[in-house]
């Protein structure tokens, strides 16, 4: 049996039924050309969603708490009994200067209010699954830090959203020398557990400052006490992005905590390939992952590239994919 930890690790969900004709109404009544939030694929929903709690019963059955966050929805198959589950709605987390939003990042940069989360907890979004059996030292060691892999990427502007990863690690060059950085923590971003990672790195290094970290876009390891100090210390940047209702370029995101982490050295390598981002138009490869859980966790982005009919397709794939080992009911089923 593998060792265990001495300290309670929660799992953190966000979830949104975009399909709910009482949050279109709401929604559309502040939708006024703002960014990317308006698109029909921020909200398009799997319907898998009792697939990631089946994940987390058969793959993860020492989580402590999950704490569901929604907007006043709830998943009606849901066992909201379950002696693990926590519901916790905008409200009690947000200002209600603030609500209604529909920005992720206002969301999620207010999850650290969450009464009785854990010093040590996960955030997952909905389409972020447990793929294969997971101990609680691939989210933490033993000592209590974050696991994580440290690489140096660059930011090359496509849309909207790379302001966002700008404004992230604009906290990060405040704060932190690279060269420090990179000196006291060498063996962390050059480790053969970084794979390629390493290269980006190497080609980055000698810039002055901080470009960007290469962001693997899966489940990510949080600390409560410095996700609390980076948004009180960020006062301005973390009460724009939660009055913002919709995600804006004036935003950031809960990778100014991850991105705080590494800059301080505070976490422990992680392989880079313990997880797997995909978009739906990678059908093929994210079904075959899941039926040979390749990767521990994946992401399953959706893509505005998959219109309405084809989406109804691939959902389709991958709950057959998800039926190879995870047909049987959780406890957190009604």
């Amino acid at each position: 049996m593998a060792k265990e930890l001495e300290f309670p690790i929660d799992f953190v969900v966000t979830w949104v039924d975009g399909a709910d004709p009482k949050w279109l109404k709401k929604r559309n009544i502040f939708e006024d050309g703002n960014m990317d939030d308006k698109s029909e694929t921020r909200f398009r929903d799997y319907n898998l969603f009792n697939y990631w709690f089946r994940a987390v019963e058969k793959y993860a059955p020492w989580v402590n708490k999950i704490y569901l966050v929604t907007d006043n929805q709830i998943p009606e198959w849901l066992n909201v009994d379950h002696e693990k589950l926590v519901l916790i709605d905008h409200k009690d987390i947000i200002e209600k200067d603030n609500l209604p939003t529909f920005n992720s990042n206002a969301i999620e940069v207010n999850l650290f209010k969450i009464k009785k989360l854990s010093e040590h907890f996960v955030i997952f979004n909905d389409d972020m699954f447990l793929n294969a059996p997971v101990e609680p030292s691939d989210f933490f060691w033993f000592d209590g830090r974050p696991r994580d892999t440290a690489g140096l990427n660059a930011i090359m502007p496509v849309e909207d959203f790379d302001h966002i990863t700008a404004n992230n690690i604009t906290i990060i060059n405040k704060k932190f020398n690279k060269m420090n950085v990179i000196k006291h923590n060498f063996f962390k971003f050059f480790n053969l557990k970084n794979g390629p990672l390493n290269i980006y790195t190497l080609l980055l290094l000698f810039l002055p400052r901080f470009t960007r970290f290469y962001d693997l876009h899966i489940p990510y390891s949080n600390l409560k006490s410095e996700f609390t100090n980076v948004m009180k210390e960020n006062k301005d940047f973390f009460e724009v992005t939660s009055s913002n209702k919709f995600r804006s370029t004036s935003d950031i995101s809960i990778w100014s905590v991850r991105y705080t982490q590494i800059a301080k050295g505070n976490f422990k390598p992680r392989k880079f390939n313990f997880g797997k981002f995909y978009n739906l138009t990678q059908i093929e490869e994210i079904t075959q992952d899941i039926k040979r859980s390749k990767h521990k966790v994946i992401d399953i982005n959706d893509s505005s590239d998959v219109d309405s009919i084809l989406f109804q397709e691939r959902v389709s794939q991958l709950y057959k994919a998800f039926n190879v080992h995870l047909s049987k009911k959780s406890e957190y089923e009604k």
